[in-house]
């Protein structure tokens, strides 16, 4: 019998040493980050951990998880695979945090609000700080008791009576006028007594204001040629009506919130062929003539402005206002008259 060289035995001996070596070296070494050499049990494994890493800053390692997601995805359809991949998109949306951060820098949007500070347009309106008619604004003629007119009378706006019916407003007979009194239908028949009382707090505005310009017991009140500068303007009277004559220039000097107030404790007369002018700006509707008694224009007359009269107001033949007739206890008596609301305005009536 031949016996088996020992040194051949040796050799396969060493051989199996060395397999059994790599056995307990390669498991230790596949425990570390290069996991993703083996795709199947690195795909789960590392999928998990990027699930937490999506919270903080190891979420910055979410990107080579997304690798492993990929890995994962090749390996097999586990769910630790399909989890890796979802991390691997949340490595995104974490980046995604970081535009949102520039989102904040979209605060920069909040400047935007500057664009409330355009309301600065709105609110230049609040510089404007003269008398409003309110709910009267609709009304080119609003009296107490009657409105008539002896000849067509040509009317921009609704004519309306407070202490009366429809059928007291006489003369206005074609369709396109617009009529109000107690029995109009509901809720019109509330409409003129709602008026009517913004036109008392119209006067209860106006009356209290300090006069800028005092012409007190000034013999014939405003004769000539005059120029009125913003504000209130008394023409007071001890002994006699005021008489409004020749040309009276309202100047606004560009200001769009100017506005004139005409204040009178009589009766006021406006001679015949007497004018009332815009300059520089000037609106209709920031004109005001609060009389405590009757107002009488004469013929041919151009006046401006809305009138409010304690009693009654009477336009005779060819007169025109560009404003209201507001007569607050009588009635407005008209003949071949235009009256035309004011139109345009920077402001509220």
């Amino acid at each position: 019998m031949k016996i088996p060289s020992l040194s051949g035995r040796s050799n396969r001996s060493a051989k199996v040493l060395v397999i059994l070596s790599l056995a307990i070296i390669l498991p230790a070494a596949c425990t570390g980050d290069d996991e993703e050499e083996l795709p199947g049990k690195g795909g789960a494994s590392h999928g998990g951990a990027s699930g937490s890493g999506g919270k903080g800053g190891s979420g910055g390692k979410s990107g080579s998880g997304g690798n492993t997601a990929d890995g994962g995805g090749e390996g097999g359809t586990s769910n630790a695979g399909a989890a890796g991949s979802g991390t691997g998109e949340g490595g995104f949306s974490g980046e995604g945090g970081f535009s949102g951060e520039a989102g904040l820098g979209g605060e920069t949007g909040l400047g935007g609000e500057a664009g409330l500070g355009g309301e600065a347009g709105f609110g230049g309106e609040a510089f404007y700080d003269g008398p409003r008619v309110g709910k009267a604004q609709t009304f080119a003629a609003l009296a107490y008791s009657a409105i008539t007119t002896a000849n067509i009378s040509q009317i921009t706006g609704e004519l309306g009576v407070s202490a009366g019916a429809v059928s007291k407003i006489t003369g206005f007979d074609a369709l396109t006028f617009v009529k109000y009194g107690t029995d109009s239908l509901v809720p019109n028949s509330q409409r003129t007594l709602l008026a009517q009382q913004d036109v008392t707090a119209l006067v209860g505005d106006i009356d209290p204001r300090p006069c800028d310009t005092d012409l007190t017991d000034v013999v014939g009140g405003l004769t000539g040629d005059i120029t009125l500068e913003p504000g209130v303007t008394c023409m007071n009277s001890f002994s006699a009506d005021v008489l409004v004559n020749g040309h009276v220039y309202l100047d606004a000097a560009h200001d769009p919130n100017a506005f004139f107030v005409i204040r009178g404790n009589m009766s006021l007369t406006v001679a015949d062929g007497a004018h009332v002018v815009l300059l520089n700006g000037a609106q209709a509707c920031s004109v005001f003539w609060r009389i405590s008694n009757e107002v009488i224009m004469g013929t041919g007359v151009e006046f401006i402005g809305s009138v409010v009269s304690g009693t009654a107001i009477t336009m005779k033949s060819g007169s025109t206002l560009n404003g209201r007739a507001l007569a607050q206890t009588a009635g407005v008596q008209l003949d071949a008259n235009t009256i035309t609301i004011p139109a345009t305005c920077t402001h509220v009536q």
